[in-house]
């Protein structure tokens, strides 16, 4: 049994991705919003797998990425949640993404 595969590893593109691609995504996401990855490639027009698809925007293009350093103000957040809740990740990422 078990789940079909997303896609046909003959024709997928594999290695860096390029500009048009990158657009390509960003306009789908856009008009579509996020979800159904599995699906999003062979509806946006992509040769790529549902996976590389989801990384892709959530490392790189989702605009809502914090990039660059963090402010003191974060890093002292970051120091107090680790004081009160210890290595426990997801309470500290919750806390810290709505704040």
């Amino acid at each position: 049994m078990g789940r079909s595969p997303c896609c046909s590893k003959v024709e997928v593109n594999r290695g860096a991705w390029s500009a048009q691609e990158d657009q390509m995504l960003k306009d789908y996401i856009a008009t579509h919003g996020e979800g159904k990855w599995r699906n999003l490639p062979r509806k946006a027009g992509l040769k790529r797998c549902g996976k590389s698809c989801r990384l892709r925007w959530m490392n790189y293009l989702n605009p809502d990425i914090k990039r660059g350093n963090i402010t003191p103000d974060e890093e002292d957040l970051i120091i107090r949640l680790h004081k009160l809740l210890g290595n426990r990740y997801f309470p500290l990422f919750f806390l810290i993404q709505f704040v």
